[in-house]
């Protein structure tokens, strides 16, 4: 019989992280208004935007840095859901670059705290025999926040005809709302519900299976970051979708992933507990159909092929952090948990910028579709490399799995 599940912390968290990522979204949306009325280049706007993600790729090792082994998580991860959503509400009041530059670095610096201490917070506020419905929900953040995302800008300056500063005034607001949601949250300490049981000792990377499973994202990252932004330009290039009709298709998949996350979780659990390698071949599936279905939609001759490719694709990469988290985070020692969720950002980021790279030259020598079709192959290479922490991950896990 399942466990009851306490919903308080999942929310909480969940609702940090949705704010977030819809004040993010914002911000890209809104990215015309905001250069017309400060008289900034695009060029200019988006290498501020590549500082925040710089600054959001590296804020998560800092943060685990912060944490450490203390009992802090909740309050950092609540005090930096404040300093964004601050953030978010000023740049209603930005009058130049520079201050529209600082508040966005900030913002990234703050968003660091989602990546790295959300999901060991979780592991540690949740027992094991709950933790993959636990992670399938919070993974559920996403998706939603790219539905309402669009939507609630849409909302706020299409029906209510409200300008952009106004629209991130009332985000501000909303993020604060979610933030104050969160007070209760409370750290339980580092490795409160392992039960006795540490998982391995080693240092971070000297366990089997953490190694196997980053390089094999790594690799992944070289198609999951660069493949999605080919894939909207394969859908107007070689079949003239208009960004509506693009934007009604990324709705559509988010809100299939949630339904997918939002029923996966006691499949998750159950399939850990009976034998976690089946969960490392589940991941390695996933992420074979991710590379597939892009390179399958990017070869398809017809329309409806060719977006039924994608979105299995890309409803699938969404299920990968659930997945991963529940692996890693059950390897790793409960004090190095931080950690590996940070590394994992990072690697998965350093891949994008190769495989970036790698997706550029393929573009000029085959066209955008051979472009894609080619994320097939670091795909696959993927999967196999995951794959291998078959032979790992009972060894490294806690006593009571082996």
């Amino acid at each position: 019989m399942d466990k009851p599940l306490r919903w308080y912390p999942v929310t909480a968290l969940g609702l940090l992280a949705i704010t977030d990522m819809i004040a993010s979204q914002a911000l890209s949306v809104l990215a015309p208004d905001i250069t017309r009325a400060l008289g900034v280049s695009a060029g200019a706007f988006a290498s501020l935007l590549a500082v925040q993600l710089v600054a959001a790729v590296l804020a998560p090792i800092l943060m685990a840095a912060i944490a450490g082994g203390r009992a802090v998580r909740a309050v950092i991860a609540i005090s930096t859901g404040f300093v964004w959503s601050v953030c978010v509400a000023a740049l209603g009041l930005v009058q130049n670059m520079w201050m529209l530059g600082v508040l966005i670095l900030i913002n990234g610096l703050a968003n660091g705290s989602v990546n790295a201490l959300h999901t060991p917070l979780l592991t540690d506020l949740y027992p094991r025999e709950v933790r993959g419905r636990v992670l399938s929900l919070y993974g559920a953040a996403g998706p939603t926040a790219s539905v309402l995302g669009p939507l609630a800008v849409a909302g706020l300056t299409g029906w209510l005809g409200l300008d952009w500063r106004v629209v991130f005034f009332v985000l501000g607001a909303v993020s604060l709302a979610g933030c104050v949601v969160a007070l209760r949250l409370r750290d339980p300490g580092v490795g409160a519900r392992s039960e006795g049981m540490s998982g391995s000792s080693m240092a971070l990377f000297r366990v089997p299976t953490i190694r196997r499973m980053l390089a094999g994202f790594a690799v992944f990252g070289m198609m999951l970051l660069p493949g999605a932004t080919f894939m909207a330009i394969h859908l107007e290039q070689r079949w003239g979708l208009q960004a509506e009709a693009r934007g009604l298709f990324m709705t559509s998949y988010a809100i299939g992933a949630v339904v997918i996350l939002l029923t996966l979780g006691r499949r998750l659990d159950r399939l850990f507990q009976s034998d976690p390698r089946r969960v490392v071949v589940v991941c390695a599936v996933i992420v074979a159909t991710s590379a597939g279905g892009i390179a399958l939609g990017a070869a398809a001759p017809w329309l409806v092929l060719c977006l039924a490719a994608f979105f299995v694709a890309m409803a699938a990469t969404s299920l990968i952090v659930p997945v991963v988290a529940l692996v890693g985070l059950s390897v790793a020692a409960p004090r190095q948990r931080g950690h590996f969720a940070a590394v994992f950002t990072v690697t998965l980021a350093g891949g994008g910028l190769l495989g970036a790279g790698l997706l550029t030259v393929m573009e000029r020598a085959f066209g955008p579709s051979g472009a894609i079709a080619s994320v097939a192959v670091p795909g696959a290479i993927a999967a196999c490399v995951i794959l291998t922490a078959v032979r790992t991950v009972r060894a490294d896990l806690e006593p009571a799995y082996v």
